[in-house]
């Protein structure tokens, strides 16, 4: 029986699980956090974000802290998840900062915080102080969906592989790769990488850790290469030209 760091995890996993049975477009869309984070979004960006999501039943919207609460508004009695972001995007934040942001989204009854790990401590080999961080922001986060967001194009593969171990441990719930500001977005190998973590994790404690792929995914092909190799979420500006087999041309 598998164990889910995260209640909501089951329907991630149940769903991907279909995909790889069946890779048909139309089923990536619980499986897609549509995301704005650009610095120049406006609410009409935001307000068409969560028409969109509503329309195509994405899993959920991942915005700015500054749009949670016209979010809210525009969610309200939908089955779209609000997603927003803490320490982004280039996460050296003091801990404080950091676990100020969540405990304030969490009484704004935010759905799911992607937060951006220290690199610094990473780079640093100061594994203590990154581990008191996940563990820190999970206990702020008081049951709110967690996820860790790595920026894999700044690690190693082996600081990728340390990372998610280290997460899996701390109780975070979802390891992300990207913030879509980097040099690049998630790579097929960067998935393989934190699957192969987390599998030793799950296979040592029986609990199952979601893998999000985000930044850079263009199309319905790289969508479903990054499922088959572990990814439970996408996140991505392109999730409406994903399910619809067309060319998604923006950045993240």
């Amino acid at each position: 029986m598998i164990q889910f760091s995260h209640e909501c995890l089951e329907k991630d996993y149940l769903l991907r699980e279909e995909i790889i049975k069946n890779p048909k477009a139309s089923l990536f869309a619980k499986l897609i956090d549509s995301t704005l984070l650009k610095q120049n979004a406006t609410e009409k960006h935001i307000e068409n974000l969560c028409l969109e999501a509503i329309h195509s039943h994405f899993r959920a919207v991942c915005i700015p802290p500054s749009y949670i609460e016209m979010a809210i508004s525009k969610l309200q009695n939908t089955d779209v998840r609000l997603a927003t972001v803490v320490g982004f995007p280039l996460g050296y934040n003091t801990l404080e900062t950091k676990v100020s942001e969540v405990d304030h989204f969490v009484r704004l009854k935010v759905d799911e915080i992607d937060f951006v790990q220290n690199v610094t401590f990473v780079k640093n080999n100061n594994f203590k102080d990154l581990e008191n961080e996940f563990q820190s922001i999970v206990e702020a986060a008081k049951g709110t969906l967690v996820k860790v967001i790595l920026e894999t194009a700044l690690l190693t593969d082996d600081e990728i592989y340390k990372c998610a171990s280290l997460a899996a441990l701390s109780g975070i719930h979802v390891v992300k790769t990207s913030t879509g500001f980097a040099s690049r977005g998630a790579s097929l190998n960067d998935i393989e990488i934190i699957k192969k973590a987390l599998n030793q994790y799950q296979n040592e404690t029986g609990i199952f850790v979601g893998i999000k792929a985000s930044g850079g995914i263009r199309n319905y092909q790289d969508a479903l290469s990054l499922i088959q190799s572990g990814a439970t979420r996408l996140g991505t500006s392109g999730g409406f030209e994903i399910v619809n087999e067309k060319v998604n041309h923006t950045s993240y």
